[in-house]
């Protein structure tokens, strides 16, 4: 087996995640880590359960990105995909979802199934919440596939894409930065780059498309003041776009700096190193605590 360490990476998510919970940010990304080689499983095993619990709507907008990604994938092949088999599609992936969760077939690959807030607490879930999920499945898609604001993403020509839910990474500050741009294509001089969103519009969102440009600099060479950021709000049927501006991609630089250097402050190696607990405070924000992942093993209940 390949000896992994824990290395310090950025990304967007990541940063989110800190900066809400520090607490947060260490079960996922240090408690859990060698869960793998826990015979028999134990608490690393049971930590990684719980990083990987998901809420429906979360679900629902993983289940439209994925369609989306397919969408795309057979238009390359010259396939075209109606509203109502994109749709399919989504529904389809939600209630395999939904029945990984349902049963026991997550404990065995925690890391790769579908394991929903609700079913691991034994929560029931209202008729209205999935009828909800339902409209955020048809609504999304159906703007996807015949909104006049998402035809230039959908009629760029293959071979102008330059990324495809493609995870790359490029360094910064000695640190690996990971960038998922969901799409991205050239359109004469300009870059454009377009994330899919099925919940409402947050500054973070801002934030996490702008590191997408830094992304497209480092690695594609370019030119920051011909990039257009397309944030598609595919629930609220609304589109964002920003042209980027180099003051801008300044600001956003300096916050991952920052952002990356406290990173560090903190980072250790859970094979080798023991753990500082004061490192890692809790939120202060008690609501945070009532939908957090890992509320069921936080040693401070809020």
């Amino acid at each position: 087996m390949a000896n992994y360490k824990n290395e310090l990476s950025w990304s967007a998510s990541r940063a989110k995640e800190f900066e809400r919970c520090r607490r947060e940010y260490y079960y996922s990304r240090y408690a859990s880590w060698g869960w793998w080689t826990e015979k028999p499983p134990a608490e690393k095993y049971e930590t990684m359960v719980h990083k990987r619990l998901t809420s429906l709507p979360a679900l629902a907008g993983t289940c439209v990105h994925d369609a989306i990604e397919h969408w795309f994938n057979l238009k390359r092949d010259g396939v075209d995909m109606s509203s109502s088999d994109l749709l399919t599609e989504a529904v389809d992936n939600f209630r395999d979802g939904w029945r990984e969760s349902s049963t026991d077939a997550w404990k065995e690959r925690p890391n790769k199934t579908v394991h929903i807030d609700e079913h691991h607490y034994g929560k029931e879930i209202a008729k209205e919440r999935t009828d909800r999920a339902r409209e955020l499945l048809e609504r999304s898609t159906r703007y996807f596939v015949e909104s006049e604001d998402c035809r230039p993403a959908r009629e760029a020509h293959p071979d102008n894409w330059r990324s495809l839910e493609s995870m790359d990474t490029y360094m910064f500050l000695g640190t690996k930065i990971y960038a998922v741009p969901d799409f991205a294509y050239v359109d004469g001089e300009t870059l454009h780059i377009w994330d899919w969103k099925t919940g409402k519009p947050r500054e973070a969102d801002n934030f996490q498309l702008h590191s997408y440009a830094l992304y497209a600099c480092e690695k594609w060479q370019s030119d920051p003041e011909h990039i257009v950021l397309h944030a598609a709000y595919l629930n609220e049927e609304k589109i964002i776009s920003t042209e980027v501006q180099v003051p801008t991609m300044l600001d956003v630089q300096d916050l991952m700096s920052a952002s990356v250097k406290d990173m560090m402050e903190v980072h250790y190696d859970p094979d080798e190193d023991p753990v500082l607990m004061d490192n890692w405070p809790k939120t202060k924000d008690e609501k945070k605590c009532n939908w957090c992942r890992f509320r069921g093993i936080c040693r401070d209940i809020c």
